[in-house]
């Protein structure tokens, strides 16, 4: 497997999931761009956890009234795009040779229930 170039800027935790990956799996061209995005999202999550940390909870709303900081919301935000791009990816569990895209695993689920309404229907579930 020939060494994929990390892409530029990369903080500690992106470079960190990027080398894990690319170890691992050879990546076609659109799944190493995926594979860039989900490692410049884990640095994105990683500067606001830190900026969660040093800084209040609360801030003053609009009116001076106290809210949750925006950096929740944000980071909320940030874990559901991470997810679906690594879902996007599709890299294979362990013991699996291929992933299965999120429209594959939708498909097999889909295919799972009417099989289970069909063998209730014959009454051999």
């Amino acid at each position: 497997m020939e060494a994929v170039e990390e892409p530029f800027g990369l903080g500690e935790a992106g470079a960190d999931l990027w080398r894990r990956v690319v170890d691992e799996y050879e990546l076609a061209a659109d799944e190493l761009a995926l594979l860039a995005q989900a490692c410049r999202t884990v640095d994105e999550l990683e500067a606001m956890h830190e900026a969660i940390a040093a800084g209040p909870v609360t801030v003053k709303g609009s009116t001076g009234q106290p809210r949750v900081s925006g950096l929740f919301a944000e980071a909320r935000a940030h874990r559901l795009a991470l997810g679906k791009l690594l879902d996007q990816l599709a890299l294979p569990a362990e013991g699996e040779d291929v992933g299965r895209s999120p429209a594959q695993e939708r498909a097999s689920k889909a295919a799972n229930v009417r099989w289970d309404l069909e063998r209730r229907r014959r009454g051999t579930a």
